[in-house]
């Protein structure tokens, strides 16, 4: 199995901005040193919920910092940006880290995101579509091309510098419907789980993904399907759920805050955004415990190895871990990162 970060920087305190953002890269850097192989930075906007605005920039930044550790979006919500920019700034990570970059893209979901930008959330789906039309045919045609769009019109367009990875750095695309899922098998693309799923759930997906690209006629592997899954780990199982506790449960307030409609009325969001029109019901409660036991990997080593076993069981082959969120200590995070790097993966080596 393959272990990597699934990165955010948040900000629970307004005042130790700079602090956060080193702590999160020192924690990149960490776990290169301890083998992890790749690291996925979200992009968010407009809140203390995540402070990563322009993950491509940062990823430049780590190209410069590390040497083995794959460097990834998780993701680029392709609605909210120039196809062509994106291109171009993605291209630029793949070649100043000699072809290192994974490209997660995603419509994004958050209702605060789309309102402030005054973007209709009904366009999503059509916005990635051909966003994900013109990046392909800037990394990949020989010659200029133009592009006549719903959203965007580009004239003989050529795009330098090309990415590092022939045909192009490997795209992932964060999805959890059944339709979703059938779009990536049909693109051929590859797949990530998103972190909120409970157990089953993964299980459920990852079977239906690998049905959906053989009918599309493609090759399924279980290289082809990241699972993000928070993660906290200390040989102290009930002191695990402790330290996590209070810093998850700001991750999970403010995600909410920025992401739910006003008054939480899962009714102004689009038909095309169901999953979230549920999540984002007045009556949906949060159980942390049950949290803990059902969807993340809080606790000490034995007890995730025996969830990261459950899931390698069910068809994972690759997890990527979200470790720094609301403000946990950073000695902390790093004594995790450690742990679970000396006392898990090698029961999971290849």
């Amino acid at each position: 199995m393959k272990f990597g970060l699934f990165h955010s920087v948040q900000l629970p305190d307004p005042t130790k901005q700079n602090q956060y953002y080193k702590e999160a890269l020192e924690q990149v850097l960490w776990a290169e040193q301890l083998g992890y192989d790749s690291v996925w930075f979200t992009e968010h906007h407009f809140s203390r919920h995540g402070i990563v605005s322009a993950s491509l920039s940062l990823l430049c930044y780590l190209a410069a910092l590390t040497d083995k550790i794959r460097l990834a979006t998780a993701v680029t919500v392709l609605p909210f940006h120039n196809p062509i920019q994106i291109a171009e700034q993605a291209g630029t990570v793949d070649v100043l880290s000699n072809g290192r970059l994974d490209f997660g893209v995603g419509r994004g979901y958050q209702w605060g995101e789309y309102h402030k930008l005054n973007i209709p959330m009904e366009e999503a789906d059509e916005r990635f579509k051909e966003s994900m039309e013109v990046i392909t045919k800037a990394w990949t045609n020989t010659e200029p091309f133009d592009h006549r769009g719903k959203f965007w019109t580009f004239n003989d367009m050529t795009v330098f510098p090309r990415p590092v990875q022939v045909p192009h750095p490997p795209v992932w695309v964060a999805a959890a419907s059944h339709q979703s899922m059938d779009r990536i098998a049909d693109n051929d693309w590859n797949l990530l789980v998103g972190q909120g799923v409970p157990f089953p759930g993964v299980a459920e997906q990852l079977d239906y993904f690998s049905t959906a690209i053989g009918e599309a006629g493609g090759n399924y592997n279980p290289g082809r399907v990241k699972v993000a899954r928070a993660m906290y780990t200390d040989r102290d199982h009930e002191r695990a759920l402790k330290d996590a506790e209070a810093p998850f449960m700001w991750f999970k307030r403010t995600g909410d805050e920025v992401g739910a409609p006003p008054e939480r009325r899962g009714d102004l969001l689009p038909q095309n955004f169901e999953r979230y029109r549920q999540r984002f019901a007045a009556e949906t409660a949060f159980d942390y415990r049950d949290f803990a036991e059902n969807v993340v990997l809080f606790g000490s080593p034995e007890h995730i190895c025996e969830r990261v076993e459950a899931l390698k069981q069910s068809g994972v082959d690759s997890l990527i871990l979200f470790v720094n969120y609301g403000g946990i200590d950073h000695q902390k995070v790093k004594d995790s990162l450690e742990l679970f790097a000396t006392e898990v993966m090698p029961k999971f080596a290849d």
